[in-house]
């Protein structure tokens, strides 16, 4: 499966969310049920936080890290994505390399790296399978 992009996309495999979210992923989505379909929504296997602006993003990050996720790690003096990935959607790249995700930029989408790309969940099929 694949995920949709929208504005600026915080991108995390669900396997990071399970050992750092307390409960992992089935108890977070039970308390941010709201926003799933408005600016969450997932596959099988990665989470999409949206936001609209850079600070609404920076604090979507500034969560993660504080559940115990590393946004980046510098290797040879260069940085990359390491347990999460930040993707724009008017560029359709990563903002810092993220060698575990695969961009189709014909769909706008991402998704797991190895892993067929299959159906793409967004918003609407999101909001169709909680309800």
């Amino acid at each position: 499966m694949a995920i949709r992009l929208e504005s600026i996309n915080l991108i995390i495999p669900l396997k990071n969310i399970n050992y750092s979210y307390s409960g992992g992923f089935e108890l977070f989505l039970q308390h941010y049920q709201s926003r799933f379909g408005d600016t969450f929504w997932h596959d099988a296997l990665l989470f999409r936080a949206g936001a609209v602006n850079p600070a609404e993003m920076k604090s979507l990050v500034l969560f993660w890290q504080q559940k115990g996720l590393v946004p980046y790690e510098e290797t040879d003096e260069k940085k990359k994505w390491k347990d999460m990935c930040v993707i724009e959607s008017s560029h359709a790249e990563p903002t810092l390399p993220c060698d575990w995700l695969e961009v189709d930029h014909e769909n706008n989408s991402v998704f797991l790296k190895g892993k067929p790309k299959g159906r793409i969940i967004g918003r609407e099929e999101i909001k169709l399978f909680y309800s």
